[in-house]
């Protein structure tokens, strides 16, 4: 997978044309680390964007009674550390190797440097964030009027919208969620998650893979919410 796949993957970078993209691509080195490697430790200053090129990296925080809370495993493909990139505050969480792994490394000097350059770049970046303060207001008034089943199946078929990717079964979503992804974006839990899940697998709405979401009956889902929005 090569630098521009890579970025043309992550939010920040959406819809940029392929010149611009080109051009932070250019920013971008390769980083290789071994099985268990420690790429960043929490409280470490957040000064660069990663995107997997092969391997995995888990992402993980401790717990007050010393346990290790696994929060999510990138895979080949995936881009984190976008924050980082934009604020340089200290990473929250620890990342290491799972296996040897291969990134791409851009630093947050570098896309400033760049940034400064390309008013075009700022602009489109603000308007981003925007859009997701946007949405973050949107699921304030979910949690504060819909109940999980609504929220869960509202979300769902927005990322459908988005994301989604004709097949038999239905409309897969295109995006690797994990239950607990979908818990930490309704503000709920994984085991509610599931529990909601599940039940719209016994009535044939979605169907589960792995780290996957295929939406079965679009009409079903979108019921869900008309209902509680009439409620």
């Amino acid at each position: 997978m090569d630098k521009l796949e890579l970025l043309g993957r992550n939010f920040l970078f959406r819809d940029l044309d392929r010149n611009a993209l080109e051009r932070l691509a250019a920013l971008a080195v390769t980083r290789r680390l071994k099985k268990g490697e420690m790429l960043f430790n929490k409280g470490d200053e957040g000064d660069a964007l990663y995107g997997v090129r092969s391997g995995n990296i888990c992402i993980s925080t401790t717990a007050p009674n010393g346990k290790e809370i696994i929060l999510s495993v990138m895979e080949r493909g995936d881009v984190f550390g976008e924050i980082a990139l934009l604020d340089g505050l200290p990473r929250t969480a620890d990342a290491r190797a799972l296996e040897s792994s291969e990134l791409i490394m851009m630093r947050r000097r570098d896309f400033t440097s760049l940034l400064e350059r390309e008013p075009s770049l700022a602009v489109h970046l603000l308007e981003l964030l925007c859009e997701r303060l946007r949405n973050t207001n949107a699921m304030l008034e979910d949690v504060a009027f819909l109940g999980l089943p609504a929220r869960l199946a509202k979300r769902l078929l927005s990322l459908a919208t988005i994301y989604g990717q004709t097949c038999e079964d239905g409309e897969m979503i295109g995006l690797k969620l994990s239950q607990s992804d979908l818990g930490q974006m309704l503000g709920t839990s994984r085991e509610s998650i599931n529990k909601q899940l599940q039940e719209w697998v016994r009535q044939g709405f979605v169907k589960l893979g792995r780290s996957r979401v295929t939406i079965c009956d679009r009409t079903a889902l979108q019921q869900v919410v008309e209902k509680a929005l009439t409620a």
